[in-house]
């Protein structure tokens, strides 16, 4: 789980054996908010709705995380994390017990970290967990550019090393398709540079479908901190053949559960061309007192060819007021405003999932979080 600037998490030893060489810690994240959404999407009808709702930044969790040392600076690890609806009691993550991620490798202070299983997709992890200003967000209106690149891959391996003020992370996801190792597969890398108070990287990733339709990402980012004061930047290209589309959810088809956005239809019929997302993302962290955090963020994506010809634009700038109750929990506004235009407004692909003919989305949500 990625600490956030509050989420110090208190750990549980469940169990552990001699010489404190061992441990299983229970950990989580309960997000909760009441919510305004006008022009909802999915449901194809106009209107503002009011509810329950999983809060703006963190999705609710729980998890199992073990650390073993095994001696020589090597250790076994593993992390199993389920998500949930804290509204309902319901297993998130197409009803995968374990759907956030779950996962075991070995860990060496020298030769670096390689980990196993279902796991965070690297183009996440590079926009999420190191330029962007909350950690990836967990509703539409803060974290809709992970339908561009995907969020979590099944069958996944990850390397990760620190060499000085390098660090490099390789990726790949087996498609586990019979008769061809390559499809449904996804391959990727990350390269960043560390320097004093800030952070630079580049990555790059391929996947490809059931007919071996490609999905092609290119990332930079950059981060600063300064006084009481954090800046954030991230610049997504993605390229996706006609035709592109994943397996369903809950299967073990060709990316499947992987959340990335499909280019095989229009809303003018199949789609014929390839489509090509830019994006950005620019945000900025106050801090002025212990207790007071405030963030803004802004984003704009430029889709060619939505349908063929026909281009598009999203926007969506929100901010945030968090006042920080204690050392695990935290209370928080937050208010976004979504705006969409050309062929975008009635795109059946669009990662915001507005209805067709919404051109503006506005919303607000009150918090409640909580870690353990």
């Amino acid at each position: 789980m990625k600490a956030k600037y509050l989420a110090l998490v208190a750990p549980i030893v469940l169990s552990s054996h001699a010489m404190a060489q061992s441990s299983v810690t229970l950990y989580g994240v309960i997000d909760e908010a009441i919510r305004y959404q006008s022009n909802p999407g999915g449901t194809g009808t106009r209107g503002a709705s009011v509810g329950m709702s999983e809060g703006a930044i963190s999705g609710n969790r729980f998890g199992l995380r073990g650390d073993e040392d095994l001696g020589g600076g090597t250790h076994a690890i593993f992390d199993l994390q389920g998500g949930f609806n804290a509204a309902t009691g319901k297993i998130d993550q197409q009803g995968q017990l374990f759907g956030r991620y779950a996962w075991m490798g070995l860990a060496n202070q020298k030769f670096g970290t390689l980990k196993v299983g279902r796991q965070y997709g690297s183009a996440f992890s590079f926009d999420a967990f190191t330029f962007d200003a909350i950690g990836g967000g967990n509703i539409t209106a803060t974290d809709w550019e992970l339908f561009l690149v995907g969020c979590r891959y099944d069958n996944t391996v990850d390397y990760t090393n620190q060499l000085g003020p390098l660090s490099l992370n390789l990726q790949h996801s087996f498609g586990g398709q019979p008769g061809n190792t390559s499809i449904g597969s996804t391959t990727s890398g990350a390269l960043y540079y560390g320097f004093g108070g800030g952070k630079l990287g580049i990555f790059g990733q391929q996947s490809k479908d059931a007919a071996s339709h490609k999905l092609v990402v290119g990332q930079a980012g950059a981060n600063y901190g300064f006084g009481k004061t954090s800046l954030y930047a991230y610049y997504i290209y993605t390229k996706r053949d006609a035709g592109f589309a994943i397996g369903a959810a809950g299967t073990s088809a060709a990316l499947a559960n992987t959340n990335i956005m499909n280019n095989a239809t229009t809303a003018y019929g199949a789609q014929t061309v390839n489509r090509i997302d830019q994006f950005i993302r620019l945000g900025a962290a106050y801090q002025p007192l212990p207790d007071w955090r405030f963030t803004i963020s802004y984003a704009y994506d430029h889709a060619r060819n939505v349908a063929p010809g026909r281009n598009g634009q999203l926007q969506t700038l929100y901010g945030i007021a968090d006042y920080i109750l204690s050392k695990h929990t935290d209370l928080y506004l937050e208010v976004d405003d979504s705006r969409i235009s050309g062929a975008s407004v009635n795109d059946p692909n669009s990662p915001l999932g507005t209805a067709p003919g919404v051109r503006q989305v506005l919303g607000a949500s009150l918090s409640l979080r909580t870690t353990f």
